[in-house]
């Protein structure tokens, strides 16, 4: 069924009703209504069934008529009609909410024009003022069409001194002031490392097509204390203040005197968080019993990267970093679907959706394929047990160990690593294009027994050459 319907309200006399009717069939009709200064245009949405076409149309358009007045305040003003595209836009005159697009708007007699914003989310703000406002009974259109919103933000990080090293989510560093761009909106952790001065690291939310600032106030080292973390069972990942730090059993040395966020976690058993104060040359020991989790208590994932070295994401929210023999458990996945994702240098991304239920450990394995076009670049894995110990590759600082190292070129390259209390250690290593090598070492402490030789630290190397050997293979083919 179709029919036009038109409606127009003289002042002084009623309205007449014309309407026309073509098809008939049964659907649903949309009509609204505006008031335009001494005209009214009506349209009305009603439900139209077999038999019964005409009396409604009838009815519902002569009931509507009837109960909307064309009164003396609404003949004498202006409108703005608001369209944006895509509709369904939220409408503000200043910051009043007037409605969703397309709107008809009064206009108001404001001095300083009239200021109207059109918001829609996943896309930019649009906003437009307009000097002075419609006479009566004029119409002013205004259309917005909106631009949606990038998915990247950008970072500018400085900090006081500068020159510090910065990186995102582990990743390849840079020296302070450093602006960081495209980079996917969503939560980040940055890291700053100086010489002589305390690591400054903190989890930072990108806005999307927005200009995030961050200015980080280094604080001079002036001494250290350590932590033993123990738990039953053993094998937990531990936290200090948000960074990875190692897994129990484990001694952490390089730790600032003062209060400090310590979280384990452990697949299959409950988080245990504790603020513990770490004093100057001293050990704080933290000894704890894991609960296991209970049926309604929130979901875990075990993840293992081929090769190991992958930054993970979840819900695009960076969470840590695989390793070696190490697999990275997360804890406290709420209940739903999530969307994990991995990322390597010289590797093709890897997005994966998974369904957490309550109580319930989901192992991830993904391979990552290798990219068709490698960087000439590998990666180096830095462990030591304790952990806190600051890296120095080629002379340069480079972060605190446990650390993952990008964008190490191919060929010879000396690392050192020094932490207080313990030995100096230095080594070479040799890289080629696409490998990740991982350096676990045992540092030695300076006190030794009298009479005896001081051994140097063993470092373990776990070479992952599965896409090293193809890639470098594949190179020497060329």
């Amino acid at each position: 069924m179709s029919f036009h319907l038109g409606l127009h309200g003289i002042k002084g006399s009623y309205p007449s009703i014309s309407w026309r009717q073509t098809d008939v069939l049964e659907g649903i009709i949309t009509i609204s209504s505006k008031v335009i200064g001494n005209h009214m245009r009506l349209y009305i949405q009603i439900q139209v069934f077999p038999g019964v076409k005409v009396l409604l149309v009838t009815l519902l358009a002569f009931f509507f008529v009837i109960s909307v007045p064309v009164t003396a305040s609404e003949e004498k003003a202006g409108y703005f009609e608001v369209t944006s595209v895509p509709e369904g836009a939220d409408v503000f005159i200043g910051s009043q909410y007037v409605g969703e697009t397309p709107v008809l708007i009064p206009s108001r007699n404001q001095t300083g024009g009239t200021t109207i914003k059109v918001m829609m989310q996943d896309y930019e703000t649009w906003q437009q003022s307009i000097a002075g406002t419609p006479m009566a009974g004029q119409v002013v259109p205004i259309k917005a069409v909106l631009v949606p919103q990038s998915p990247f933000g950008t970072l500018e990080v400085s900090s006081s001194p500068s020159g510090a090293l910065v990186t995102i989510d582990n990743g390849m560093g840079q020296m302070t002031p450093w602006t960081y761009r495209d980079i996917t909106a969503g939560t980040h952790l940055i890291s700053l490392f100086l010489s002589g001065f305390e690591p400054y690291v903190v989890n930072l939310e990108v806005p999307p097509g927005q200009v995030t600032k961050l200015h980080a106030q280094m604080t001079v080292r002036s001494g250290a204390g350590s932590l033993q973390v123990s738990t039953i069972p053993g094998g937990a990942s531990v936290y200090i203040d948000g960074v990875y730090s190692g897994t129990t059993n484990t001694a952490i040395g390089n730790i600032p005197p003062g209060k400090h966020r310590v979280l384990i976690t452990k697949a299959g058993y409950e988080d245990y968080e504790e603020w513990v104060l770490v004093s100057i040359k001293q050990v704080t020991f933290i000894e704890k019993n894991l609960v296991p989790l209970s049926k309604s208590s929130d979901g875990a994932l075990i993840i293992i990267s081929d090769p190991p070295g992958a930054s993970v994401f979840i819900d695009g929210q960076f969470r840590g970093t695989t390793e070696t023999g190490r697999p990275l458990e997360l804890t406290g996945i709420k209940p739903g679907t999530h969307t994990v994702y991995m990322s390597i240098r010289n590797y093709e991304d890897n997005t994966t959706t998974i369904d957490v239920h309550p109580g319930e450990i989901i192992p991830v394995s993904v391979r990552l394929n290798p990219s068709p076009m490698p960087q000439d670049c590998g990666k180096l894995i830095l462990n030591t047990e304790p952990a806190g110990a600051d890296i120095y590759i080629d002379s340069k600082f480079v972060g605190v160990t446990p650390a993952t190292i990008d964008s190490v070129c191919s060929g010879k390259h000396t690392y050192r690593l020094v932490l207080e209390g313990y030995q100096d250690y230095s080594s070479d290593v040799e890289l080629i294009p696409g490998q990740v090598l991982q350096v676990n070492t045992g540092m030695v402490s300076v006190v030794q027994t009298t009479g005896k030789s001081s051994l140097p630290a063993v470092p373990v190397l776990i070479l992952t050459l599965i896409a090293s050997v193809i890639l470098y293979s594949h190179v020497r083919r060329r």
